[in-house]
């Protein structure tokens, strides 16, 4: 495995004459602990003593295992958008090998909760991610300005992605025309949740569709799990000409409605969800596309909380927290790669007992 190619665009900002340890045996520690159930430095560092035998395999290891510390320091310090660009470069070469183009790429932001001041839940850091469901693949991500918001940070993150040919869909956190622009300019689509927030627009097509609806056609999506039924009815509109408040939308073609019926406990409740497009599609394709956006919160924020333990991380010192939450989303990517039929959780307590497990594992990085 050539490390020192996959990790090369990661500069050392460290002194030479103060370097005990090399940096592409750092980094490659680290993800390989975090693959095999490691969840911080600490444990990091208990993991390469406990493996330096299998380490020294195909790493130098100069001066044996470096300390917490030096985990600690290295992530804090190091440059967050080169470390980045190793995942979201591996990504596009997956995505260019299996795929001659990508269908829908999911942007949302997650608050890692161990960050946040006591007292203040809305303080901790947030990171905006780009990530398409079918591939299990991240293709980039940013850190939300400690004096900003999501809205500030979504543009950021849409200027450096390759959207030819894609769908982009975002919650209403991105619902402003300079994105969904910028998207139709770079070659995508947009599907875009709205909300009150945007009080005149919403109250028109809020009002708009529910007078409409008995005309346009209906799609109906029915799921059963967790003691519930719920059935979502989505109608599509595509006739805006008079729709005044819309105007500045200039690439908007449909306007898609979702009714979300749900019973549970004998008890049914009603939710109204509207979406912004630039795409003409039917109402089975809009109701799946909605329900694909949804995936960035199943597969990829939901098991980086419950299976690596994220929320729980209190690092936030520099880079540190966005370093280590590139490092977990590589090694779930990685993880996703083996194709068995293990949970994630167990392929991570696998690498960690079976380090024949854990070499295939790594191999997935020179097979693409």
């Amino acid at each position: 495995m050539n490390w020192q190619k996959f990790f090369d665009s990661v500069p050392d900002f460290r002194i030479n004459r103060r370097k005990k340890h090399q940096l592409v045996d750092i980094l490659v520690i680290a993800l390989c602990a975090i693959v095999s159930g490691a969840d911080d430095f600490e444990e990091i560092e208990a993991y390469g003593k406990r493996k330096e035998s299998f380490l020294k395999g195909f790493l130098d290891l100069p001066n044996g295992i470096p300390s917490h510390d030096t985990f600690n320091r290295v992530f804090k310090y190091m440059d967050k958008n080169a470390f980045g660009e190793c995942l979201y470069s591996w990504s596009k070469e997956l995505l260019g090998f299996i795929y001659s183009h990508i269908t829908q790429i999911n942007v949302d932001g997650k608050v890692l909760r161990g960050t946040a001041k006591a007292g203040f839940k809305k303080s901790g850091i947030c990171i905006i991610s780009a990530w398409v469901a079918e591939q299990h693949l991240v293709l980039g991500q940013e850190k939300v300005d400690t004096k900003s918001n999501e809205k500030t940070a979504i543009p950021e993150l849409l200027k450096s992605l390759a959207l030819e040919g894609c769908l982009v869909s975002s919650d209403a956190a991105g619902c402003q025309v300079k994105n969904a622009d910028l998207i139709v300019e770079k070659g995508g689509d947009y599907l875009i949740a709205i909300k009150k927030d945007h009080k005149h627009i919403y109250e028109q097509i809020t009002d708009w569709m529910d007078r409409r609806k008995i005309y346009l056609p209906v799609d109906e999506w029915v799921d059963f799990g967790s003691g519930r039924i719920e059935r979502r009815n989505c109608y599509v509109e595509s006739n805006l000409k008079l729709l005044d408040d819309l105007s500045a939308w200039k690439h908007l073609k449909s306007i898609v409605m979702i009714e979300a019926h749900r019973e549970k406990n004998g008890k049914t409740t009603l939710e109204k969800r509207f979406y912004l497009s630039s795409l003409k599609a039917s109402t089975k394709e809009f109701n799946q596309l909605v329900r694909n956006h949804w995936s960035i919160e199943n597969q990829l924020h939901w098991k980086l909380d419950v299976i690596f333990r994220e929320d729980s991380s209190r690092t936030k010192s520099g880079n540190a927290a966005e370093n280590l939450t590139t490092a977990r989303k590589l090694a779930l990517q990685l993880l996703h790669q083996i194709k068995d039929k293990e949970s994630i959780k167990n392929r991570r307590k696998i690498a960690g007992w079976d380090d024949h497990y854990l070499i295939r594992i790594l191999q997935r990085l020179n097979q693409n």
